[in-house]
């Protein structure tokens, strides 16, 4: 029951996070619940949240709609940052946790206020080479915590110019390398229970694909309040904890 259980809230989880990148804001809670410590909690969703984010980025990448070789710089930095936020997470105190995601999470919020491009490219190459290291600040935030990370990274392709179609397919690929980069530390350190992280990465590699075929789906009117708000979710989420 408890396996079937983590797998369905993987797979509603993944579909969150591929639409509206808080699948954190489902996954985290959840598990939470079960009485999982944070740390182990975390571990698993980067697990989770890396193979499925693999399986779709491969999807992509066969399609023929996301180059890896303009991604490898850029997933470097991420692979970099989760990895960095890992090993800050394991010296840090939940408490200290939740303040940082707290004020990162507000920042993030007025970022979305100020407006999302939503508007269709008409000439994908014409996309410009990212010299930003915003990817790997948003990756030790998503190794060390990890809700509102896959919006972080969808808001910062759309502030370059991205649809929210591309935004998204382009997240996988930045939430597979910080998420696996956060991982492998995390399964160094030895907080790695495979009871926990194989039901919620079998269901996150389901909702992730399910996520992909709604995303074309989302109109742009709505993202103007949709992301606001679910920023907002995830800030109070987080005042929650720490009150």
């Amino acid at each position: 029951m408890d396996f079937l259980l983590l797998f369905f809230i993987g797979i509603f989880a993944a579909i969150i996070g591929v639409m509206f990148g808080a699948a954190g804001f489902v996954l985290l809670p959840a598990m939470l619940l079960f009485g999982i410590p944070i740390h182990t909690t975390i571990a698993a969703n980067k697990f989770a949240t890396g193979v499925s984010s693999l399986t779709t980025a491969l999807t992509l990448i066969l399609h023929k709609k996301v180059s890896l070789k303009k991604m490898s710089t850029l997933m470097l930095l991420a692979v970099l940052g989760g990895i960095s936020g890992a090993f800050l997470a394991t010296r840090l105190s939940d408490d200290t946790m939740n303040i940082v995601a707290c004020i990162i999470l507000i920042a993030m919020f007025f970022v979305v206020l100020k407006g999302t491009p939503s508007s269709q490219l008409e000439d994908k190459e014409s996309i410009r080479h990212h010299r930003s290291i915003t990817p790997f600040f948003i990756g030790i935030y998503d190794g060390g915590f990890g809700p509102g990370s896959a919006l972080m990274n969808i808001t910062y392709f759309l502030k370059q110019r991205y649809s929210y179609v591309q935004a998204a397919e382009h997240t996988r690929f930045l939430m597979f390398a910080s998420c696996m980069g956060a991982f492998g530390f995390y399964y160094l350190y030895g907080i790695v229970h495979w009871d926990i992280a194989i039901p919620v990465t079998l269901g996150s590699i389901v909702g992730s694909h399910i996520g992909m075929r709604l995303t074309p789906y989302l109109k742009g009117a709505w993202l103007r309040w949709i992301l606001p708000i679910i920023f907002l979710v995830l800030i109070g989420q987080v005042l929650w904890k720490l009150l």
